[in-house]
């Protein structure tokens, strides 16, 4: 904190005490007007006022000039130019020989006084703007803090305000008091600057299939993380939340569909430090571009398989200290949980399920008089109904989170700093995720030709969560919640509890069991731009990244007593801690070498070489020790020696590349790029540790063919783009899939005792090498109606061949399958993206919209297949897509007995009410072989749509995000039928009995048969979770001028928004179709947060 106070102290020195020179010192042959004018205004306090159409008359000029006068300097530029120039004060203003500058015409008499204020369209002050009476005589410039006073001739002057890079703006002298906000020159949407790998590029010249969203869609929302904020914003990505727990968000991201059986997330690379979406505070982001081809994305080679995320932070700004301070506050509330039966009917289906099975009806386990006692609540410790979510649950959870940027800079030194606090409870007790973010970048201009920059960043995160001491997690606790039924009493009246086979879930909420977590990253960079040669630049860079993770994970012990003899029945325990540390170190050297060489008006060439060395270590320690005395001590050291365990390992990648990148642009019209990249890693060995990953890309603006000028009033732009190229992954499950590991603990017999050894437990295949992703694009990109509508289109297909992974073996093998390259994944698809933007009278109306295709296929498994997963649930085989959903097809229910004997052979107790499985191969008999692909996880289809607007100091906007084609396999959300561990939800409502022979559900039962869902996977469990939801809803108001100038700031804002406000679906009312296509009763569920917030800059 100490060397962060002295930069910001240095900085904020240097800034205040920056002079503006009044000579010029330049150099450069056949330039353009606009760069010496570029280069006066950065080295001068002169700002420029004229018509942007005079210099389209001017020529290309060279000029060299050293700590010359502002005079001079002009003279040789406008020399030989049909342009003739003025000085007024500090004001430069031109225009055409034929005519004289605007300058003062002719005396006019002083009626009116008129004062204001000139603002960015931030609300930020502008020094130096133009304020003219226009056809009169008087003209001023705003101050450092954008204030004039002008006299005028009357009420009815008008006001001719100007600024250089903004729109000119005429106001009427109506008001004393006048507030003019300037927005900025609307660029042709061809020439704004977008972001690519290492730099940016006209939109223009781009030949790469990309998308980028600005900070407006993430800023003023009650998001938890970056990646929840891009979801539904861009084509071509998909974003999953699948979870509502603080901190654990459970947010994947996929770009262009799941391209490999590994690991499958894109590459985030954030103010070029790779780094991880989690660590990135929304409200630093200043723009987030997504790189979805391999043109786009080859120049980051292995890491770019998967695609490229590049997340730019905010940064100072030319002019006065900036400070922005935002805070919102929100209440969480749960999304859909469980709709479980009330108790009478739990015990009414569970007799209902026991009749179906053969029990005698004098046998039941509930009684009537039992079943009315539940109903009436008689006996309410004996014979109970707990509503345990409502026990468990809060209704509501505050969530807060607080933000403070300061920003500024000079000509030669631009900074930012920022602080972010972030606090998250649950809706359950001891539930809570904190996060402290700040973030520091410079950037320093210390000669004409060198310049120096750096990123420093720090998050602090500690989370903490209640736990059982079934598999000692939160979400074993959610099972034991979801799974107890409502027939046992939560407490009797001494205080002590009820509990089933795996205790209670409100004894460990309410014990101290707790994981607590303290998770902290620092990522720094600092780098160079030394342009050796003109337009010959060496940037030079050392990035470091580094995350520690400290745990301690305290379980109590916990008793439970009869309630007749006071005697203890359960003892779930013992108390126990366990403590562990991790530790991640990456670093990267990277030097960057880029020429651009300009040959003629038409010409156009750029050269970009490079090399990069990473490195990364992980390394990890746990110490457990258990039976302590109570559980108040909760140290390592106060629990004894024996039952101890420790255990501590590490592991190491490394990489080596070179790369380049060739970009040729003809006059605009026709445009090329190459990549190629050139990649070694430590994971292979031999001549696989190398591989080159090219690339090569085309666009043609058609738009600015001579033929296209008749319609080109119309559409202002069309290109179009095609790509190929090939990208790596060298991300197996293991750091070393070349090498045989061995495990300790294995015990070796000798002189008839045991000694403690080693011993082998993978294989290993030296053979192992590179995944290879070939990808295609062809893509359009227009622009209609004066770029007010945009749109995109993008076919593409991706191809990972050599995919890493571990193919089934024979028991003889004795070890665990090495990893092997076996597999090959295609994805196939199209996107689209558009936007429309309109005024209606005084409204400001914006429109965007995104849609995105894609087909998924296993292509090769090297004959081996199919392979089924973890529960049998899932398959990965041949001409499915990857993780498909894998069971028996359900043809609908025996209704009866006759359709049974007429069916193929299911099962010796298969009766009418049960489920009728398709006989795939017509052997006839259902088994094994029958089943088959029942749909997938992976939407098919996702979209998203905004709108936005504007009126006067109103500001609305929605977000809407949506997915199609995807299926959830909810057989662990609709509960089951059972004793007091096992309760059912309302879909078991409608179930077969002799007198409701037409149910939509089958007959009911308690053992694991063919109607039990979890033993028996098959499509009546499979459901269509398409949704559409209501993502987000702002609605704001921006305080008047006249308060803002009260209180002190530049403008103020209020607002309100929302998340997750409604969805629309056919999936049940009662689970997440979001979460569904991953339901689990482990899931916390999802979070609706409706959020009040300030924004003001100072």
């Amino acid at each position: 904190m100490k060397l962060a106070s002295i930069l910001v102290i240095a900085l904020t020195l240097q800034v205040s005490a920056s002079v503006s020179s009044q000579t010029v010192t330049f150099s450069g042959k056949n330039v353009a007007i606009k760069k010496v004018l570029s280069v006066i205004k950065n080295q001068t306090n002169y700002v420029f006022f004229y018509d942007v159409e005079i210099l389209k008359n001017a020529k290309p000029i060279s000029l060299n000039v050293v700590n010359a006068p502002i005079e001079k300097v002009l003279e040789q530029t406008f020399a030989n130019q049909p342009i003739t120039w003025i000085i007024e004060g500090k004001t430069i203003s031109f225009a055409l020989n034929a005519e004289k500058p605007k300058v003062s015409i002719k005396p006019v008499v002083i009626q009116k006084q008129v004062k204001g204020k000139v603002v960015d369209e931030a609300g930020f002050p502008i020094p130096g703007a133009n304020i003219i009476e226009k056809g009169g005589t008087a003209s001023v410039q705003t101050d450092m803090d954008g204030n004039f006073s002008i006299t005028v001739a009357s009420s009815s002057s008008i006001l001719v305000v100007s600024y250089m890079g903004m729109e000119t703006q005429e106001v009427k002298a109506a008001n004393d008091f006048l507030s003019i906000a300037l927005q900025p020159q609307k660029e042709k949407l061809e020439e704004v600057l977008v972001q690519v790998a290492y730099g940016t590029q006209k939109k223009k010249t781009l030949t790469g299939a990309q998308a980028s969203v600005s900070q407006k869609a993430l800023e003023n929302r009650p998001i938890t993380s970056v990646t929840t904020g891009l979801q539904g914003t861009m084509s071509g990505v998909t974003v999953t939340t699948t979870n509502g727990q603080p901190g654990k968000d459970g947010a994947s991201i996929k770009i262009r569909g799941i391209g490999t059986l590994n690991n499958s997330n894109p590459l985030v690379v954030v103010d070029g430090i790779i780094a991880s979406m989690s660590e990135v505070n929304p409200s630093d982001v200043d723009n987030v571009t997504v790189l979805k081809d391999a043109a786009s994305s080859a120049i980051y080679g292995s890491r770019a398989a998967n695609g490229v995320i590049l997340i730019t932070t905010k940064k100072g700004k030319k002019g006065g200290v900036q400070v922005h301070f935002e805070s919102n506050t929100g209440i969480q509330n749960l999304g859909p949980l469980p709709d479980y039966l009330p108790a009478w009917q739990q015990a009414e289906m569970f007799n209902q399920a026991k009749l179906n099975e053969g029990t005698s009806p004098d046998n039941l386990p509930w009684s009537a008089d039992k079943i009315q006692k539940l109903k009436d609540g008689s006996d309410p410790y004996n014979y109970p109904d707990t509503d345990w979510l409502k026990l468990f649950y809060n209704r509501a959870a505050l969530q807060t989170n607080h933000y403070l940027r300061i920003g500024g800079g000079d000509g030669n030194t631009q900074y930012s700093f920022s602080l972010g606090y972030f606090d998250q409870y649950g809706n359950v007790d001891g539930l809570r995720n904190e996060k402290y973010s700040t973030r520091f970048n410079i950037n320093t201009k210390v000669s004409d030709k060198f310049s120096i920059n750096g990123n420093i960043a720090y998050q602090y995160t500690p989370t903490v969560e209640p736990i059982s001491s079934y598999a000692p997690s939160f979400g074993s606790m959610l099972k034991l919640l979801n799974r107890i039924s409502n027939t046992v009493v939560n407490q009797y009246p001494n205080g002590q509890y009820g509990y089933v086979g795996d205790g209670n879930p409100m004894a460990w909420l309410n014990s101290g069991s707790e994981n607590k977590t303290i998770a902290t990253t620092l990522t720094a960079s600092f780098g160079a731009d030394w342009e050796v040669l003109k337009n010959l630049h060496f940037k030079p860079a050392v990035q470091y990244r580094g995350t520690t993770g400290d745990r301690k994970q305290f379980m109590e012990k916990i008793e439970y007593f009869s309630q007749t003899t006071g005697a203890p029945t359960k003892t779930q325990g013992p108390n126990q801690l366990l403590q562990s540390a991790d530790k991640n170190t990456y670093y990267n050297l990277q030097a960057l070498l880029e020429y651009k060489l300009d040959l003629g008006e038409k010409h156009h060439f750029n050269f970009l070489g490079g090399a990069t060395k990473e490195y990364n270590l992980y390394q990890f320690m746990s110490a457990y020790r258990q039976d302590f005395l109570n559980n108040e001590l909760t140290e390592i050291n106060a629990g004894p020696s024996a039952g101890q365990k420790t255990e501590g390992y590490s592991n190491d990648w490394a990489l080596q590349g070179y790369f380049g990148r060739f970009n040729y642009n003809y006059d605009d019209r026709y445009l090329f790029e190459a990549n190629y990249r050139y990649d070694g890693s430590s994971r292979f060995v031999g001549d696989n540790r190398w591989a080159a990953f090219p690339s090569f890309s085309a666009g043609w603006n058609i738009s600015n063919e001579q033929f296209f000028e008749p319609i080109k009033e119309v559409v202002n732009s069309l290109k179009f783009r095609a790509s190929w190229g090939q990208l790596g992954n060298q991300q197996a499950s293991s750091n070393y899939p070349t090498y045989a590991t061995v495990e300790s603990g294995q015990n070796y017999s000798f002189n008839q005792s045991l000694a403690p050894g080693i011993a082998p437990n993978k294989g290993a295949n030296a053979n192992a090498k590179w995944e290879t992703t070939t990808a295609t694009d062809f893509g359009l990109d227009v622009s209609l109606l004066n770029n007010s509508l945009s749109f995109t289109v993008d076919y593409f297909t991706k191809k990972t061949d050599d995919i890493l992974m571990s193919l089934p073996v024979g028991d003889v093998y004795g070890l665990d399958a090495p990893v092997v390259n076996a597999g090959s994944v295609s994805n196939k698809g199209w996107e689209f993206s558009g936007k429309y933007s309109t005024n209606i009278n005084e409204v400001k109306l914006d429109l965007g919209a995104n849609l995105t295709y894609i087909n998924n296929e296993i292509t090769d498994l090297k004959g081996v297949g199919p392979i089924v997963g973890a529960g049998s649930i899932t398959f990965q085989q041949v001409g499915y897509p990857i993780n498909s959903l894998y069971g028996y097809k359900a043809e609908g229910i025996f209704r009866t007995q006759q359709e049974v004997n007429d069916h193929a052979t299911q099962g010796s107790t298969t009766g009418p009410g049960d489920l009728k499985y398709k006989d795939i191969n017509n052997d006839g008999k259902i088994d094994a072989n029958d089943r088959t692909f029942l749909g997938t996880y992976f939407p098919k289809t996702t979209y998203g749509f905004n709108i936005g607007a504007t009126y006067k100091a109103f500001e609305i906007s929605a977000f809407f995000q949506g997915a199609a084609g995807v299926k959830a396999n909810v057989s662990t959300m609709i509960g089951q039928i059972g004793g007091s561990s096992s309760k059912p939800t309302s879909a078991f409502l409608d179930s077969w009995t002799v007198d409701n022979p037409d149910a939509s559900f089958p007959r009911l039962w308690t053992s694991y048969k063919q109607n039990d869902p979890e033993s028996t996977p098959s499509s009546f469990w499979v459901k269509d979770a398409s949704y559409l939801r209501l993502k987000s809803l702002m609605v704001a108001f921006n305080l008047p001028e006249s308060v803002n100038k009260k209180i002190g700031v530049v403008n103020a804002k209020i607002y309100y928004s929302g998340q997750n406000i409604l969805t629309f679906t056919n999936f049940y009312s009662w689970i997440d179709p979001e979460v569904g296509s991953n339901a689990s009763i482990y899931s916390y569920p999802q979070v609706i947060t409706n959020s009040i917030g300030l924004s003001v800059n100072f």
